[in-house]
């Protein structure tokens, strides 16, 4: 009877949702204080890696955990964008 109360809240526990920390409000770890990252693919990115590339706060900044995984790379239009076709000269010179 035991082991059935305790594979039963353990599977609980296995089963229920996670939190999607990335939903949350990004900080990024810059000079020993938490800053807002941005919006992720806009303002920064997380390039490969495995330090800890931005944090969350579920009180206010009370605590932060790691959320995202990687370098935290700032940039201006991450998005790729693809390139404008190039103009053809209507009499190419010969």
């Amino acid at each position: 009877m035991f082991l059935a109360i305790i594979v039963s809240v353990c599977g609980a526990f296995a089963t229920r949702p996670h939190y999607d920390c990335t939903q949350a409000t990004q900080y990024v770890f810059i000079g020993g204080t938490y800053m807002p990252a941005g919006t992720y693919g806009i303002t920064y990115i997380c390039e490969a890696g495995s330090t800890t590339c931005t944090y969350y706060t579920t009180n206010g900044g009370i605590t932060y955990s790691p959320c995202e995984l990687g370098l935290y790379t700032p940039c201006q239009g991450c998005i790729v964008k693809t390139p404008a076709a190039q103009a053809t000269p209507s009499n190419p010179s010969r």
